[in-house]
């Protein structure tokens, strides 16, 4: 249909304003999150080498730290309680919650394949890895759907890699979720030295702005004495330290800090959070309550366990994290059965890390992460002080046999929220209404043009429709002299016929008559012609008015 001028301005407002709610609404599709980040360092005689590992490139700003509480920390009734205010841990109580979680989702098999992007860009942790594609890690079997739905992820164990590193897998939730209960079911985690695996939650874009939660991450956890992999560690310093203790942590963008948690059985590392403080090292608590340990090799020796996370910044402004391992007697059922359609932490006891804070708005809708990356700012800053030999790209580089225990094996992970649904985007904001109002009255103008401009199409329709009634139409055939068919046709709009004239005009030398209201133009034999060869209603019927 045609449009005038002004009808094409305003649906290109119209088009405009969508885009500018859409630009609103868009919580950064993008696959540039940031890498994960420091892990914190324990406290007592341990001596901290923690490292930063971030994607932004803003530089660090300087930054007061905020003096951190001694007391108790203050916890909302409604999530976490404690029997009595004191300065150990061994005082609390459990952890209660008024409401029970419905399942929002559960990760199975294919599930990590379909439901997840794969990363492929370079490394925004500075690792010796390179990423590869879901197709490409199919084709070298670095991703499997394994006997009872298992699915296994890893890093290549097998050749020399060349260019930006070992060949590895880092992916990413595409839904997003925000205050909830996440439980993942492992068997393995990767091990081995420079190797730095985790599995996190982080905002979208933005960076550090929208935060990130470190639930599970460690570096250069060495496998179990024995094994093939160990074996292939060769030149190990005589007592290796490796990483056994899980780092849970927090990454923000503003100053905040750590309240003064008591209710935990972890080791409070950093108190504070923001990433441009002390090179991105965050706030974190390592999980030394946990016996055997928490992360890498004894994890894999009873066959892996159960690491919950609850995010519950709404309400107490905390993060709390448990794991259980694989033989351990006080599982709770709503953790081990993979089944469960609705959680409730409030038998679980007591946390292994409970990280609390007062800045809970720097949180927003996470997606959520697996990843395994090589050597970087964190596991290349803490290589040699945990035993490894020689330099971390080298030995990464040289030795692929020493990473046949460099993978995940996922029985599943399941996202239990107060709606049963994964998080919306995030509010609209001014912009997004007023492109939306702007939108709605663009179209409602539009759709009044376009009924005036039709009904006036009708009326004309109906006024030639009418001035030809009584008017004798031309036959389909008829092929008669120029001059008389040009004065004869019924005219709607232009014609060829009379280039610049209507149904309203007459042709040069027409004039109205009684009976048929136009006179034939033309020559008197071009007349008779037509005449004698054209008599559509029988011989006896005449042509000419």
């Amino acid at each position: 249909m045609y449009l005038s001028n002004s009808l094409k301005a305003i649906t290109l407002l119209l088009a405009t304003s969508a885009l500018a709610q859409d630009d609103n609404n868009n919580d950064g599709e993008s696959d540039t999150d940031s890498g994960n980040t420091g892990v914190v360092s324990s406290t007592g005689a341990t001596t901290s080498t923690s490292a930063s590992a971030s994607a932004s490139t803003s530089s660090a700003t300087t930054s007061e730290v905020a003096s951190t509480s001694t007391s108790t920390s203050t916890i909302s009734s409604s999530s976490i309680s404690t029997a009595s205010s004191t300065t150990s841990s061994t005082g609390a109580s459990e952890t209660s919650s008024t409401v029970s979680l419905k399942l929002a989702k559960k990760y199975v098999g294919e599930d990590f394949m379909n439901d997840f992007d794969y990363f492929t860009d370079d490394d925004p942790t500075s690792g010796y890895v390179n990423y590869v594609s879901k197709s490409d890690a199919q084709k070298s079997g670095l991703i499997d759907v394994q006997a009872n739905n298992v699915f296994y992820m890893a890093a290549d164990s097998t050749n020399v890699p060349t260019g930006r590193g070992r060949d590895s897998i880092r992916i990413s939730s595409k839904s997003k979720y925000a205050d909830g209960v996440y439980i993942l079911d492992l068997n393995h985690m990767p091990v081995g030295c420079g190797t730095w695996p985790a599995w996190w939650t982080v905002t979208k874009s933005g960076w550090p702005k929208g935060g990130e939660i470190d639930i599970l991450e460690g570096a250069n956890g060495l496998p179990l004495s024995g094994s093939a992999a160990y074996n292939a560690t060769t030149g190990l310093s005589t007592n290796p330290d490796p990483m056994i203790y899980n780092a849970a942590a927090l990454h923000t963008s503003d100053t905040c800090t750590l309240n003064g948690q008591t209710y935990m059985d972890g080791q409070i590392g950093e108190w504070q959070c923001s990433a441009y403080f002390s090179g991105n090292t965050g706030c974190g608590v390592k999980m030394t309550g946990v016996t055997n340990g928490s992360y890498g090799g004894p994890v894999n020796g009873v066959g892996g366990g159960w690491y919950a996370m609850w995010r519950d910044l709404e309400n107490s402004g905390g993060i709390y994290v448990w794991f259980w391992p694989r033989n351990s007697q006080t599982v709770p059922d709503d953790v081990k059965n993979s089944n469960t359609a609705t959680t409730n932490v409030a038998n679980w006891g007591i946390p292994n890390a409970n990280m609390t804070v007062p800045c809970r708005d720097n949180f927003n809708n996470h997606v959520i992460v697996f990843d395994l990356t090589f050597c970087g700012d964190y596991a290349g800053a803490t290589y040699t002080s945990s035993g490894c030999p020689g330099s971390c790209a080298t030995f990464v580089r040289s030795n692929p046999a020493a990473y046949s225990e460099a993978y995940w094996s996922l029985n599943s992970l399941r996202v239990y929220t107060a709606s049963g649904k994964a998080a919306s985007g995030a509010g609209l904001s001014g912009g997004a209404i007023a492109g939306i109002v702007i939108g709605a009255v663009a179209a409602l103008v539009i759709a009044v043009l376009v009924y005036l401009r039709f009904k006036k199409t009708r009326k004309n329709r109906q006024l030639v429709e009418e001035a030809t009634l009584t008017e004798e139409p031309i036959p389909p055939t008829a092929k008669g002299p120029y001059a008389f068919l040009a004065s004869r046709k019924p005219r709607v709009g232009p014609t060829k016929l009379a280039p610049g004239r209507t149904a309203q005009h007459f042709l040069h030398g027409e004039t109205p008559t009684a009976v048929y209201g136009r006179t034939p133009v033309g020559s008197d034999s071009d007349i008779k012609l037509a005449e004698a060869t054209y008599r559509p209603h029988g011989g006896n019927s005449s042509w000419i008015g």
